[in-house]
């Protein structure tokens, strides 16, 4: 199994947009209905959309490959008034899970904080997304706020917080 990393580039769009749609609907049918998803899908990450972020000078997007396949995927966002790096989406396909690629992915967030000289990586995790929750617990995840976020005519509790950056590289560096 040969394991590779990269920033994303726009050939990537297709897979990262399919990736998108197998780990949601993987991770969320449980607690949002399937329809809700797939709509909130086609209206925030359509292949349109997921072009434009590729062009974004405040978005950073990373993949993991497998094989030579995309295996997982992390988009960044840099909020310039806030000051503040953002993990919006970091999703590894189920049958990659466990392989180390979002420690990784992580990784490169921390990295890329450290070029604003931020010393913190933002992101949500949604309440009922059990098991990313306590994996980002488990990388030193602060949470300290809740807010509701809707998809449709869904509205689900979200956590927001962050992860040190030095969490992150003393996590990453006991694996790598």
């Amino acid at each position: 199994m040969r394991i590779s990393y990269r920033r994303w580039d726009l050939k990537d769009v297709e897979s990262i947009r399919q990736l998108l749609h197998d780990t949601w609907l993987d991770t969320y049918a449980e607690f949002i209905p399937r329809e809700d998803i797939l709509d909130y899908l086609k209206e925030h990450y359509n292949g349109d959309i997921l072009r434009s972020f590729v062009d974004d000078q405040n978005v950073v997007g990373f993949v993991a490959e497998v094989d030579g396949a995309i295996a997982g995927y992390e988009k960044t966002f840099y909020n310039r008034e806030e000051k503040r790096l953002y993990v919006q989406q970091l999703y590894i396909l189920p049958r990659y899970q466990g392989l180390g690629l979002g420690k990784q992915l992580m990784a490169f967030a921390a990295d890329h904080a450290k070029t604003y000289d931020l010393d913190r990586v933002w992101l949500g995790v949604m309440v009922d997304n059990t098991a990313a929750l306590l994996w980002y617990q488990n990388m030193g995840y602060q949470i300290l706020e809740k807010t509701p976020f809707t998809l449709g005519k869904t509205t689900v509790e979200h956590y927001i917080g962050f992860v040190p950056v030095a969490d992150i590289f003393q996590l990453s560096e006991k694996k790598y």
